[in-house]
């Protein structure tokens, strides 16, 4: 997701979707029929997929365990490590044209089955990069990923390798049960969703004939909960920026120094304060200039919606919600954006030890979630000028400015693509998804439509408490069960439903 989209634990929030089922079907008998032939296609799948799952489980392991962050510049092998793994099973369940393509940055997996002539093409995208650990605070090694308790525990095994895999194994499925495809697939694998996507836009550019299709799924996405589907509509876009502070040349002794002594870690803090109200707001001036208002229609669908923020909170360990009391919270995650302080580093750190230093110099990172007419580059100016200007005496600034900007992006709900999705979804689960907004940036979803012309409708399995960009993630063996299942669905009835368009 990337994305995706830095993402800690966001929060999620839903609204049922009322899929309207006389467009997905306008003879009951004929519903009735088909479903029965869905759930019989789906039965015979279900053995492939158990059969196949502890191979599965040995190979998600294998995966897991390559620390491919996209961040970190002495992991770019890892990174390359990870994608030349993925061909590999890709050409394994027969896709003979997968191929890892080299980029400005780390190289995209590509790979596609393309046997169906008259068939719709279905692009799958999803990302293998994943984020950085502290290892300290994981119960087991990030990177060696354990079994437990049915979850997967490593970095990644949720976000978003979780995506990759269950799609792959999805299509292994129906080859393997069924020797064809319904449908012309294509894999599309990014190695740089966890940056901001910065290379990936100038790639579809440069490949779209290559590319070219007819629908779009993310795997790089989640549910609900276990027992409630959803599919996400709309996202939030982002920005980020590192900033250092320099105050003296090295460390002083406090006691030799203090009192006269410009401190950087206080200089940061000085500007870290001036970026906030009192309020919570963020206090950069134009910051909120483009911000299009909550509209009366987005107030009453909010009061509609069955939030309850203590589940949240619970999640996060968390004792108080924060934030400009004049929104709620779900108005502030949805429709307005923010300026969170994502790290800071200055002074004498370590885990044992107490260092009587007046520190030189000091670090902090911004995130920035964005939302409908704020532009990226246009707010980290406006966050520059901001800290230009509030930065103490005997301090100087200077930036590290982050590549990659993710832009804001709603979905349609009225769409074939978005139904055939949804048809899929209320198969397995049985009942129809909800939909889902989120405070999280996906900046590859939205060079898809302006490139290739097409949505990329949600279908992954990541649930909110899996701990993403955190420690301890994990992913849910029941949900590479699932996701198969969702998956061969989706790809036969797609087919389906295309075919009968044409009659």
């Amino acid at each position: 997701m990337t994305f995706s989209k830095f993402l800690a634990l966001s929060v999620f929030v839903s609204l049922k979707l009322f899929v309207n089922t006389n467009s997905i079907a306008q003879n009951t008998n004929a519903t009735t029929a088909k479903k029965a032939q869905g759930k019989t296609s789906l039965a015979s799948y279900e053995k492939y997929i158990d059969d196949k799952m502890d191979t599965h489980l040995k190979e998600f392991i294998e995966l897991v365990s390559i620390p491919s962050i996209s961040s970190i510049p002495s992991h770019k092998p890892d990174v390359a490590k990870a994608g030349a793994w993925i061909v590999n099973k890709l050409k394994a369940i027969g896709i003979t044209t997968a191929q890892l393509i080299p980029t400005e940055g780390n190289p995209v997996v590509y790979g596609s089955w393309n046997k169906a002539p008259g068939k719709p093409t279905v692009l799958i995208y999803a990302h293998y990069d994943v984020q950085p650990v502290k290892e300290s605070e994981w119960d087991n090694p990030p990177f060696a990923p354990v079994v437990k308790g049915g979850k997967i525990f490593g970095r990644g095994a949720s976000d978003d390798k979780s995506g990759v895999m269950t799609s792959i194994w999805a299509v292994e499925t129906l080859l393997g049960k069924d020797g064809k495809l319904p449908v012309n697939v294509k894999f599309l694998f990014e190695g740089e969703e966890e940056i901001g996507s910065p290379n990936f836009k100038n790639f579809l550019e440069k490949n779209k004939e290559l590319l070219q299709t007819d629908f779009a799924v993310t795997a790089d996405d989640i549910q609900y909960s276990e027992k409630d589907p959803a599919i996400t509509l709309s996202l939030r876009g982002a920005a980020q920026l590192e900033f250092s502070v320099k105050t003296a040349n090295t460390d002083a002794h406090s006691g030799q120094f203090g009192g006269k002594t410009p401190n950087a870690v206080v200089a940061m803090s000085q500007i870290i304060a001036s970026l906030y109200d009192k309020l919570g707001n963020v206090a950069v001036e134009g910051f909120y200039d483009k911000v299009v208002p909550v509209t009366a229609q987005q107030k009453e669908m909010i009061k509609r919606i069955p939030y309850d923020p203590a589940k949240d909170m619970k999640i996060l360990g968390t004792t108080a919600e924060v934030g400009d009391p004049a929104y709620s919270s779900l108005e502030r995650i949805w429709y307005r954006p923010t300026l969170e302080i994502v790290g800071m580093q200055g002074g004498y750190t370590a885990a044992e030890g107490h260092s009587n230093i007046i520190p030189g110099n000091a670090m902090a990172r911004i995130t920035c979630r964005l939302v409908n007419n704020q532009s990226g580059p246009e707010i980290i100016d406006l966050i520059v000028k901001h800290i230009n200007k509030n930065c103490p005496a005997g301090a100087t600034v200077t930036y590290k400015y982050k590549a990659g900007y993710a832009k804001p992006m709603k979905y349609p709900n009225d769409t074939k693509a978005f139904h055939y999705v949804a048809d899929a979804l209320s198969e397995v689960y049985g009942k129809q998804p909800l939909q889902m907004a989120t405070g999280g940036s996906g900046g590859a979803m939205l060079s898809f439509k302006e490139t290739l012309g097409v949505y990329a409708y949600s279908l992954g399995f990541e649930l909110p408490d899996e701990k993403w960009h955190a420690a301890n993630e994990f992913f849910r063996v029941s949900s590479i069960r699932r996701g198969q299942l969702i998956y061969c669905y989706y790809l036969q009835h797609l087919a389906d439903e295309e075919s009968k368009l044409k009659k």
